[in-house]
């Protein structure tokens, strides 16, 4: 969100455009070890709760942030 208006130049165009598979592996690579623990039996579950809870921490810090960086930037207009 920081200097957007100069990164948004870089995206492409085109939707279709854009490098998805790249984006979708950084994305599971990110998450891959955490989610592969849920399988192991019997701890797949108390691992699932943390890692789910964790997950859902961040996406929301990340949330709250973006709107707050947002907020501030409607503040300077």
């Amino acid at each position: 969100m920081t200097d957007w208006e100069t990164k948004k130049q870089h995206l492409p165009e085109d939707i279709n455009q854009f490098d998805w598979r790249s984006f979708q592996q950084e994305y599971r690579d990110y998450i891959d070890l955490a989610k592969m623990a849920q399988l192991i039996p019997i701890m797949g579950a108390p691992v699932g709760a943390v890692v789910n809870y964790r997950l859902l921490r961040k996406l929301g810090q990340t949330a709250m942030n973006a709107y707050r960086m947002r907020w501030h930037e409607l503040g300077k207009l």
